[in-house]
């Protein structure tokens, strides 16, 4: 049995910290050989104090750690083994702080670990949300063309597991962007955005409306919310069901771990 504690700091976004949550359940649900605690910085507050002063004395086979290093984790490094993920890689201009990985393969650099993110479904219990064309901040709604549903901004929300019904336009190519849809497309929406590698491994490069210069929003609108955008939100939740198993990311954390142990 090897013991792990995974920090996820106070840099990562509420999203990214949904995914990694769901990261954590499929690998206590497939491993047998993890002993996983995870730590939230946002779950933290008044009593905060004692436990997690314990949990940074305490030696652990592996310390993972998500987003920026809090001032505290050099006490950690003296005394267990540590990895380091960062959404960003180094284009944050930070260092690494402890074995290098990353969630995407699209800009890994020699030496970095890959590991899969896994979106969890909808909750069957759910019911499905009014039809609407959903964006992530508000510059994006004056863009959107007048019709006959409503443009809702979702920045800022929380991404609970209710079913969602409609379109999600983003004109970000960035991997954080690239998460968000990913936990939007198993809640229901399709997707419509500029030509991302990012969101190619996640959905599929066939999985999301393409976005350029010269295109038609109204005909994107149209046809997300229509038939071939229920098709084409189906072939993306099967690309990243099977691209971004429980199975598959449980074997690419394994895979890291037997690596950084056997240092």
């Amino acid at each position: 049995m090897h013991t792990c504690n995974w920090y996820i700091s106070s840099s990562v976004s509420d999203v990214l910290a949904q995914v990694i949550k769901h990261m954590a359940d499929a690998l206590m649900t497939h491993s047998k050989d993890i002993d996983l605690h995870v730590i939230s910085a946002n779950d933290y507050g008044y009593k905060a104090g004692f436990e997690l002063k314990t949990n940074i004395f305490a030696r652990k086979e592996i310390w993972h750690l998500f987003g920026r290093a809090p001032f505290w984790w050099r006490i950690v490094r003296m005394h267990s083994r540590t990895v380091h993920t960062l959404l960003d890689g180094m284009k944050c201009g930070r260092k690494w702080a402890g074995y290098p990985s990353r969630f995407f393969t699209e800009g890994a650099l020699n030496g970095e670990a890959v590991i899969f993110p896994v979106f969890d479904a909808i909750s069957s219990r759910s019911e499905e949300g009014k039809r609407a064309v959903y964006v992530h901040g508000e510059d994006l709604i004056d863009s959107i063309p007048k019709g006959d549903y409503e443009v809702l901004d979702i920045s800022g929300k929380v991404l609970r597991p209710e079913v969602f019904s409609g379109l999600y336009i983003s004109r970000d190519t960035g991997p954080r962007e690239a998460m968000r849809a990913g936990l939007l497309t198993v809640r229901g929406l399709s997707v419509a955005s500029r030509k991302s590698g990012y969101l190619d491994e996640i959905l599929g490069p066939g999985g999301y409306f393409l976005i350029d210069d010269d295109s038609d929003m109204e005909r994107i609108i149209r046809q997300g919310l229509g038939d071939k955008g229920r098709h084409t939100a189906m072939a993306a939740r099967h690309f990243l069901k099977s691209r971004r198993s429980h199975e598959r990311c449980t074997d690419s954390i394994i895979t890291l771990y037997r690596k950084v142990i056997a240092q």
